[in-house]
Formats: C-alpha cells, structure tokens, sequence
C-alpha cells in the first residue's frame, strides 16, 4: 500500500487543514480529499492491481493516516475551489468533464485549457459544462431578457460578472472590465 503513496502527484493540505491529493488519470491531474471515498477506491484499486487481493481494513486505513500526515505536515497549503477560481489576475472556470479541462479567462480573452494553475475539486453531482464556442456573443441573451433598454441589459451582465466573482476570490479589476466590456 506505501507505493500508492508514490504515485499521488502531490499531497498537500488547506488553510482548514483538509488533506488532498493530486492524483494522474490518464495524463491529466485530479484533485482528490484524501478521506473521501473515491481516494479510498483508488487505493483498493492500486493494491488489487499489485497483488490480486484486497486491501485489509487495516492497511488501508494505516496508508490513509500516513497520506494524511504527510499532507498536513509535509505538503504545501493550497486553496482548493469548487468551480470559479482566481490565479494570477486570471478566472479560472472548472468545466468538470472527463479531461478535467477549464476555462481560462484573462484581460485578454478566454481559452480552454488542459491543465489549470489551481486545484478544483469536484462535489457528488457536481455536471459538466459544455465546451464554450468562439464567436458568441453576450448581446445573443438579450432578446432572451424583459429589458427595455441597453442601459438595463449593461446592468444584467455587469450582475452575472459579479456573480461570477462573488464565487471566486477578489480578481483584479482590469479582468472585471475586460469581461463586461468584451461581452457588450
């Protein structure tokens, strides 16, 4: 079971002191809470593979507190997100598919990204986004709205950018601008 140890990417822990693991899945990194049950699964699941048996309740639950002591008091303190994230004047949005991909939007614009610089984690029944198109517009929701005026549908997006930020942490300003500009 200490081998499994060697195959988390990284053990690190929260301001709260929750114990994580970051886990590669087929050439792309997951965020895993080390005492939930799916970090447990992948344990029985590695030991199974290495010796065709299953993992008592003793050893796992050793390997578990090891993993955890080596988060709290070995690895870094990280914040971990559900969703909406901000890094490095940048918003970051987990589209929560398969390839654990995201939205990265900058001053500049947007694209989606592989791998982003923060760690998301994934609540049970938490679904996947679809994958943002090029070429859209904000002005397209409009006609979806009871406004009578530009002015009121300004207010609206302005409302949803601060919806956005209300779920992440303070983002710079400029991004703020670039978002609400760019989408009218």
């Amino acid at each position: 079971m200490l081998s499994a140890i060697e195959l988390c990417g990284e053990l690190f822990h929260t301001l709260a002191g929750t114990a994580y693991a970051d886990i590669p899945v087929n050439g792309h990194r997951e965020t895993w809470p080390i005492r939930s049950q799916r970090f447990r699964n992948w344990l029985r699941r590695l030991h199974y593979e290495a010796t065709g048996e299953p993992a008592s309740g003793a050893a796992l639950r050793s390997t578990l507190d090891l993993c955890e002591a080596r988060a709290q008091f070995e690895g870094p303190q990280r914040a971990v997100h559900i969703r909406i994230a901000e890094h490095a004047g940048c918003l970051y949005l987990d589209l929560a598919d398969a390839h654990w991909r995201a939205v990265q939007v900058s001053p500049d614009g947007w694209q989606v990204i592989a791998s982003a610089p923060v760690r998301f984690r994934r609540p049970a029944g938490m679904l996947a986004m679809p994958l943002p198109e090029q070429g859209g517009s904000i002005a397209e929701l409009k006609s979806l709205l009871n406004v009578s005026s530009r002015d009121d549908f300004v207010l609206i997006v302005s409302w949803l950018v601060a919806a956005l930020r209300l779920s992440s942490t303070p983002m710079l300003p400029r991004c703020e601008r670039s978002l609400a500009m760019n989408a009218i």
